[in-house]
């Protein structure tokens, strides 16, 4: 790279310094704290106290000067080197823009809906392997959980609140275009997933987001409201947020090299006992590693080690980016490329990632027509991805370990030869329940490889055929392809293997077409009164799931041969299937925006869907409007100088989904354990016909601009009813073997609000400091479920064998996770029967895991060329629920039960049903209480929680006569420490992004701080 930049220097001209001073054109006050920025890099200053400033450029280089309350103004370096410059007073901002659906740029204060924009240096400062996460606590409304698996993983996004059963995910949007968002795995493709990991792990396959490179994003915007997201119909049901990417510039070759390099290590592990060993202490460990007692509720003991930390490595996260951007008014070329590497805090985890980027834009036709076309691709490769659950999950093991015994017998020894079987075996302490496995077998002798690999291909063209009318066309091929491949060697527990060994290999393609056509037309019909309007159509073509799935199983030898994984040696072919899924929507959209003075604009936007999945019902057609309304009070009447902007809005919309695929269409499937052809599980009820989800949302909101936009007020309120959800229900007896209907039914509510304040406290030639706080509150209830299920209860996650269950309860916030709690008398005492056994509720509403409102707090700190920025991120309250500490408790191997044993003797009051006094041991206690099957009530906490999400430390570095224009070396960290919390683990993981896996922990992998250093440097 360096011979590369050398070989440049020639092109780049020689810069020269500008200063000058920046004034209000209306009184000739100079202006403090004006944004300078040379367009097309990150390269920029502002002016100090007295309007003053200098900045290096090449001649040729276009420097735009920005400031709330003034229109932005561009300039074009010259041979001069004073440029003096006098904004124009525009006190709502006539000039800014912001990106809105199909890709659309209007004028902020037109908006008739709440959106918010958050710039790519924003998402970047503090940079992540999947962006989306970087968008915590930026935008009010927006939740974001990650996933607990680490690298690579995907994100729960919900804007405004759960509102369907079926799936509550955004759409992404990529430069106006819809993106594919169908991961591999658990990411939400199947939510059905068991939550305890069935037995391979419940593994995560990524989201679309995941995949993209931070560098190359230049903002998102997101539109949370159903008004803001009407147009795109069925695909916008659930909010959208729109992705502008960086393009070429007019203007000589700009170069910009960005490496970040982060160390990871665990943080919130569970609190595990070093003062009670195991009772198999100083017995003899057989030849393959089992121990008499797996359980530590032995004596107490000194001079212990358990410290589960030593279990993980420290990680790291390296990403590294070079984009070039180069051109001239006709044609404009962007380009980047960026590398990820990390290793996981779990050893063998590890992850590496290519992504390509080319975007050109270019003008024909005296700049009449314009073109843009973009390739990305992605290639990556996760190695041993960590599962949460149960099963063939390492950390269960390493927390349950029996206190007593060192871990590094069974790290240094993690197989044994079987003289029996002739191979090496697993060398555990037990099998217990089948969970509890050697981890270090499993992470060496249970390894997992994920490659997902995509292309993304846009292209655009928009011939301005007057000046009032416009076509524009753009196209999009969307192709994911993922391979997993598991290998379970021999000695793996025959519950999750084969006697040989199991292989699991899977391929799975997934694929989007996406092409539209777009008239719009714009006319100043007088000096008072101008209309724009569209009228478009668009075709999606979606083949998802394309997928062939092989599996030599878990029962009988699973493999010919041993330890051999290729397809030619598994032994059946029961476990293997096809599976696809094709979808087609054809659509007609249009909207007419009405503009009067500037200070009245009134929007109405409707768009129809014909939708393939409606077959055989009453209309494959479904239509989605909205109208909405602003007025500009700034323009209307006079206001007080300190005013600079007001205006009020109201909007109404109605969007929604359609059914699931094949949902009308009932397919008979060959059985994967004989040669037979099953029924198909489900079909909707005979003689009635299903029809789309609808969502009817009404918001109002104002914004306010005070002291030349120094602070800013966003309000919004909104509230949303979704109704004909999908519900699945018990069928009737029929002669088809339908075991369950699919029906419409029930309602689901969200009624919030959102406060949006922005400011600029102080700004001056040494110091300046600008903040923004985001705050939404949701109340989330469910109204009703199908009449024919129990009890007003639609059961998403069921019991099963365990302690947990998640539902849809009428009345109650979306998700009541359900679990039994012990019975207690009016002094909070467990009670306890005639026999002695604890007493427990039935299955009843224990925790919600949704917050009850979230903020953000952001800032920015300028001190000279040193930059400071923190990000403080809350959620509050909320529950959610560790099955993890209930095994640790089960197990004798938490702090809880080391406390329980070194108080009141080592005994738990309780009362008998008499209210007579009485005592129980605390092994008998949490072995009653504790336990996957357990009464997962008594774990129940307090979701709330407040951390230094963000904070880095910059300093800006400058050069003259050098091919190198400007270096920013910043030390960054993420997850940093917590101000709050009282769960156990970090409440803003997710066992998974399913929808019935949120607000529930089960040997989820830690969270992680991340700490290290960022280097950017412009050539």
């Amino acid at each position: 790279m360096l011979l590369s930049l050398l070989c440049m220097y020639g092109v780049f001209g020689q810069e020269v310094q500008i200063s000058g001073v920046v004034t209000s054109s209306f009184d000739n006050v100079p202006l403090p704290g004006v944004n300078i920025m040379i367009v097309g890099t990150s390269q920029g200053t502002q002016t100090d106290f007295d309007g003053n400033y200098t900045i290096s450029a090449t001649p040729g280089a276009v420097l735009k000067f920005s400031y709330v309350g003034m229109k932005a103004k561009e300039i074009t370096v010259g041979t001069t080197t004073t440029i003096n410059v006098a904004l124009e007073e525009d006190s709502q901002q006539l000039d800014a823009v912001i990106v809105t659906a199909l890709g659309i740029e209007k004028e902020e204060k037109a908006l008739t809906y709440a959106a918010q924009e958050v710039s790519g240096d924003e998402l970047t400062k503090v940079k992540q392997t999947n962006p989306i996460n970087s968008l915590s606590g930026k935008s009010a409304g927006v939740t974001i959980t990650r996933s607990s698996s680490g690298l690579g993983g995907a994100a729960k996004v919900v804007l405004r609140g759960n509102s369907s059963t079926t799936n509550n995910d955004p759409l992404y949007v990529i430069d106006g275009v819809p993106m594919l968002n169908s991961g591999n795995g658990s990411n939400g493709a199947e939510p059905n997933t068991d939550i305890f990991g069935g037995q391979t792990g419940n593994r995560d396959g990524g989201d679309a987001m995941s995949m993209i490179n931070p560098d190359d994003i230049a903002s998102m915007t997101v539109l949370k409201g159903a008004s803001a997201s009407a147009l795109y119909g069925s695909q916008g049901a659930n909010g959208v947020i729109l992705i502008t990417t960086k393009k070429g510039r007019d203007g000589a070759l700009s170069v910009n090299f960005n490496s970040s390099f982060t160390v990871d290590n665990v943080m919130s592990l569970p609190k595990i006992q070093d003062e009670y060993q195991s009772a198999s202490v100083g017995q003899p460990i057989t030849e393959n590693g089992r121990v008499a007692d797996p359980k530590s509720w032995g004596a107490k003991a000194d001079g212990l080690d358990n410290d589960a930390k030593d279990f993980f490595n420290t990680g790291f996260t390296s990403i590294n980016s070079l984009s070039l951007t180069a051109g001239n008014q006709k044609a404009q070329t962007y380009f980047s490329y960026a590398n990820t590497m990390g290793e996981g805090v779990i050893p063998e985890n590890r992850l590496n990632r290519n992504n390509l980027t080319l975007r050109e834009t270019a003008k024909f036709l005296d700049e009449k027509i314009d073109v843009s076309a973009s390739i990305n691709l992605s290639d990556q490769r996760i190695w041993n991805r960590p599962t949460n659950g149960l099963y063939s999950n390492p950390l269960t093991g390493v927390y349950l370990h029996p206190v007593g015994i060192s871990r590094d017998t069974y790290k240094n020894q993690f197989e044994y030869f079987n003289t029996t079987t002739n191979m090496m075996d697993q060398y555990a302490t037990s099998f217990d329940e089948t969970i509890q496995q050697n981890p270090y077998w499993l992470i060496h002798r249970n390894q997992s490889k994920d490659i997902a690999q995509r292309v993304l291909a846009n292209v655009s063209v928009k011939y301005q055929i007057t000046d009032d009318f416009s076509l524009q066309s753009r196209g999009s091929y969307d192709k994911s392809f993922f391979t997993f491949d598991k290998q379970m060697y021999a000695g793996t527990d025959t519950n999750n293997s084969g006697d040989n060994g199991r292989y699991i290999y899977e391929k799975t393609e997934n694929t989007q077409q996406y092409i539209d056509l777009i008239a719009n037309y714009n006319k100043d019909i007088s000096e008072d009164f101008t209309i724009s309007a569209l009228l478009g159509t668009s075709l999606t073509k979606y083949k998802i799931g394309d997928q062939l799935f092989i599996d030599s199983g878990r029962d009988g030898v699973g493999l010919n041969y041993p330890n051999i994984f290729t397809l030619a040696n598994v032994a059946t072919t029961n476990n293997m299937r096809q599976s696809v899924g094709n979808r087609e929507v054809q659509s007609v959209f249009g909207s007419a925006n009405f503009d009067y003075k500037g200070m009245l604009y009134l929007d109405i936007t409707g768009r129809n869907d014909w939708s393939s999945t409606l077959a055989r019902t009453d209309s494959y057609a479904f239509f989605y409007p909205s109208v909405g309304l602003t007025g500009v009070l700034s323009e209307m009447f006079t206001m007080p100088e300190a005013i600079s902007f007001a205006k009020v809005r109201a909007s109404y919309a109605e969007v929604g989904k359609d059914i699931p695929v094949y949902a009308t269409i009932p397919l008979n499937q060959i059985s994967t354990t004989g040669p037979n052809v099953g029924s198909p599980v489900f079909a909707p009820i005979e003689g009635e016909t299903l029809k789309p989800e609808r969502q009817k949302s009404f918001e109002i909101g104002t914004e306010w601009r005070f002291f030349q936009g120094r602070l800013g007020f966003d309000f919004t309120y909104y509230d949303t009813k979704t109704t004909d959800q999908i519900f699945y229900i018990q069928a009737e007896p029929n002669p088809y073997g339908y075991s369950q209907n699919i029906v419409n039914a029930g309602e689901i509510s969200n009624k919030g609000f959102e406060i949006v304040l922005n400011g600029k406290p102080i700004a001056n030639d040494n110091f300046t400091w600008n903040t923004a706080l985001n705050f939404a509150q949701n109340d989330n209830e469910v109204i009703s479920v199908h009449p024919s299920l129990q009890d007003g209860e639609a059961i998403i996650t069921a019991r099963g064998v365990n302690g947990y269950e998640y539902s849809l309860i009428e009345g109650e916030d979306f998700g009541s996770i359900k679990a039994r709690s012990l019975v207690r008398d009016e002094n909070g005492t467990p009670v306890v029967s005639d026999s002695g056994t604890l007493l427990s509720t039935d299955f009843e509403t224990v925790a919600h895991a949704q917050p009850d409102f979230t903020l953000g707090w952001n800032n920015s700190f300028d001190i000279g060329k040193f930059t400071v920025n923190f990000l403080i991120d809350g959620k509050f309250g909320g529950d959610v629920v560790s099955v993890t500490e209930a095994i640790n408790d089960y197990y004798g191997v938490s702090q809880a039960t080391a406390d329980a044993r070194n108080s009141n003797g080592g005994m738990v009051n309780v009362v008998d049903e008499s209210g007579n006094a009485s005592q129980i041991s605390a092994q008998d206690y949490y072995t009653a209480v504790g336990g996957r099957a357990g009464m997962l009530g008594e774990y129940v906490y307090d979701a709330t929680n407040v951390s230094l999400r963000e904070f880095s430390v910059g300093y800006r570095l400058s050069f003259s006569d050098s091919f190198i224009q400007r270096v920013n070396l910043s030390l960054i960290a993420n997850n940093l420490f917590f101000f709050y919390k009282d769960a156990p683990f970090d409440p803003n993981i997710a066992a998974s992004t399913g929808i019935g896996l949120q607000g529930v922990d089960i040997y989820n992998q830690p969270s992680t701080r991340s700490i290290g250093l960022n280097i950017n440097v412009n050539f």
